[in-house]
């Protein structure tokens, strides 16, 4: 059954002061051709807010005076065509998925249209439900990569933050080592978590797949909103608190968190922990620092040799008065003479590193009892081991 359209129906839908549900999606559809934008526009608006335009001009402007959440773009129109509409409209949305629709086979407009991002390239006619799928997954796409772009813009300010904090700080000879030791963790995370938001804007089919990932990044930006809070400790001179810590929860967590990111791509974990819980005393979100910097230095060594599989293993064991967790991995090992130096400030081997991620390691196993020692073979790997006494 055809539905009859009027031209004040269609101002009404364009009209961004009328007829629209503000917690509805909106799909722009920029067409010359009244057949496929009624088409989409009577497909799509028991679910979404459909605006229609049947030039690239007009679809410009509504880019420029409201949020759209999706575009469906017409490739051959009068005028602009559809690549040069999309090119103006990066301008003003780098954000917005857009599927090009085209009634012709053109390799080299769609490798032009690629260049702008583009989600999907389709011909016309278009099958309905593969048009419904891909709507329904670029909107999804859009939504994680604008919330991951907020996630990016409060860690980097929180970081800015915490730099500008430190240099206003009148008694640096106190505090600045520890000050330079919270931005070297606020950095490993900031790595870490850049890995997931790749993620996120490239795995949006699952939305179990992605409510993980927001979770584990929820999870961590709290983690470094905790460490910014530790300069206000050494500030105000506050003692920090000890607490009952669960090792195996600490350890799963920090597993958890790294095996899905690119930077653990070709390594595997091994993993050998008891099922009852092992309690160290500490503070949590220290010795989640301190043994967070021991896995990335496992891994930026196993990600050096490409040609060979990588693999972390890790085991907690109990004595009758000590807990000893071990991290080894494959890698090429450290040489002799230069392990001890690893534990010293500053000293690295890497081009981009600070040489502070296991010295702060050190420091902070030692400030809650521990002991912390590294044991390693050439063309064999490395064991890094921490030894607390058994709460």
């Amino acid at each position: 059954m055809k539905e009859y359209i009027n031209q004040e129906d269609f101002f009404s839908q364009s009209d961004i002061k009328k007829n629209f549900d503000e917690k509805k999606d909106t799909i722009l559809v920029i067409d010359d051709e009244i057949g496929p934008r009624e088409s989409l526009r009577i497909l799509f608006k028991y679910k979404y807010n459909v605006i229609t335009a049947e030039d690239g001009e007009k679809g410009i402007e509504i880019v420029k005076n409201r949020k759209v959440d999706i575009i469906i773009l017409d490739l051959r129109m009068p005028g602009k065509n559809g690549i040069e509409t999309l090119a103006e409209i990066r301008k003003y949305n780098q954000n917005v998925p857009v599927i090009i629709l085209t009634g012709y086979g053109d390799m080299e407009t769609a490798r032009k249209a690629m260049h702008y991002e583009v989600l999907e390239f389709m011909s016309k006619p278009f099958s309905i439900t593969e048009m419904e799928e891909i709507v329904e997954k670029g909107i999804e796409k859009g939504k994680i990569k604008i919330e991951t772009e907020k996630l990016k813009e409060e860690l980097t300010f929180l970081k800015d933050t915490l730099i500008k904090r430190i240099n206003e700080v009148e008694n640096l000879a106190v505090i600045g080592q520890t000050s330079l030791e919270i931005i070297h963790e606020v950095n490993n995370l900031l790595a870490v978590i850049q890995g997931y938001t790749q993620l996120l804007s490239e795995e949006v089919n699952s939305k179990k797949i992605t409510l993980k990932y927001l979770t584990i990044i929820e999870r961590e930006i709290k983690r470094c909103k905790n460490i910014a809070k530790s300069i206000l400790e050494l500030a105000k001179k506050e003692q920090t608190s000890i607490e009952q810590v669960s090792l195996n929860e600490l350890i799963e967590n920090i597993i958890e968190f790294l095996k899905g990111s690119h930077l653990c791509k070709n390594i595997n974990f091994l993993v050998k922990i008891p099922e009852y819980s092992v309690i160290v005393k500490s503070n949590y979100n220290h010795l989640h620092q301190a043994i967070f910097n021991i896995f990335l230095n496992c891994i930026q060594e196993l990600t050096k040799e490409k040609e060979k599989e990588g693999i972390i293993n890790v085991e907690i064991s109990k004595t009758t008065d000590k807990v000893i967790l071990y991290i080894r991995d494959n890698g090429k090992g450290i040489p002799p003479e230069i392990i001890e130096k690893t534990k010293e400030p500053f000293y690295t081997t890497k081009q981009e590193g600070t040489g502070l991620g296991l010295y702060l390691t050190t420091k902070i196993i030692s400030k809650y009892g521990g002991r912390f020692e590294i044991n390693s073979k050439i063309n064999e790997g490395s064991e890094f081991r921490i030894t607390f006494p058994l709460s």
